[in-house]
């Protein structure tokens, strides 16, 4: 069983920055994705180079937290609010499926000025997700695959599959997502969830399979200055 542990949303801001180091000095996560458009995704890359990780480094696609980088997504009432993600959209059924076509036309300019900083801040990975797992609803993921084409991405994250019961359609859907991923991708996991999805799946079941899994964490620091979010499952997932 290959596992894969992404500390998510690198470039938040110093705290997360700092975790996020931190937890690669201790082995507890193999990558990071960068959220390209906050103030200290800047200065998360060069923490990254002076730290040896830089080469680890993927982007987390950002479309609700934030100012964007783009001027034309920025006034689109659908997306922000006084310059600013709102993440309205993405709590909208409708919007999650069909969004205006000037809206679409503003998302792309955003999802490839988003690349292009990745770029030029120096990643070189190729590995995307996004915060809130934006990428995963239809009217983004149809904007997303056609960007993608014109930039040398080599994996995509899946929609969330590692759990068990829940609603059917769901499942369906998130089949078919993550069949589009799949054909689009050259390298890909067979799952992905958190480290409590980890523990849950797992719980009972053979994990000699072959699989290859993809855990989201999302490391910071506690009042006492110590990591937190998920390092003590980390810590369990590591020892597999």
């Amino acid at each position: 069983m290959a596992l894969i542990i992404n500390a998510d949303d690198f470039g938040l801001n110093e705290n997360v920055n700092s975790a996020i180091a931190e937890a690669f000095a201790k082995g507890l996560i193999d990558r990071t994705t960068l959220m390209a458009n906050m103030p200290s995704a800047a200065s998360a890359m060069q923490l990254a180079a002076s730290e040896g990780f830089s080469d680890k480094v993927g982007l987390h696609i950002n479309l609700t937290s934030g100012r964007p980088l783009t001027e034309k997504i920025a006034c689109d009432p659908v997306m922000c609010r006084g310059g600013e993600f709102t993440a309205e959209f993405a709590r909208n059924i409708k919007t999650r499926f069909f969004l205006p076509r000037r809206t679409c036309e503003a998302v792309e300019g955003e999802l490839r000025a988003q690349l292009d900083a990745y770029r030029e801040l120096g990643g070189t990975l190729w590995h995307i997700d996004s915060h809130h797992h934006v990428h995963t609803d239809p009217s983004i993921w149809l904007i997303l695959k056609k960007v993608l084409k014109d930039y040398p991405v080599t994996s995509v994250r899946l929609g969330r599959n590692m759990y068990r019961g829940g609603n059917p359609l769901m499942h369906i859907y998130k089949s078919v997502l993550n069949r589009s991923i799949r054909r689009f991708c050259r390298t890909r996991p067979d799952l992905f969830g958190s480290a409590s999805d980890h523990e849950s799946y797992f719980a009972g079941r053979d994990t000699a399979r072959d699989y290859e899994i993809e855990v989201m964490v999302h490391p910071v620091y506690d009042g006492e200055k110590k990591l937190a979010d998920d390092t003590a499952s980390l810590r369990e997932l590591k020892r597999l």
